[in-house]
């Protein structure tokens, strides 16, 4: 019987008047490509594009200066 763990990776960024924010979860060695959430704290849309095993886009729907919280999850089998 196999069993199947959860891996999650936090983290948090400042940017300052960005449209987008690259982060890197290579280290992590995701064995599929993970679910990413990210927040904000002013009144912005927040997307998430260009998503891989290792890294992720985080997009703005206007130019945003702030703190972006972001959260991966995802499988180990």
């Amino acid at each position: 019987m196999s069993s199947t763990f959860l891996i999650i990776h936090a983290g948090s960024d400042t940017v300052t008047n960005s449209e987008f924010l690259d982060i890197n979860f290579s280290s992590v060695n995701f064995p599929s490509v993970p679910k990413v959430v990210a927040s904000v704290a002013e009144n912005v849309n927040v997307f998430i594009s260009d998503l891989t095993i290792g890294s992720a886009r985080i997009n703005f729907s206007q130019k945003y200066s702030g703190l972006v919280r972001y959260t991966v999850v995802g499988k180990r089998i």
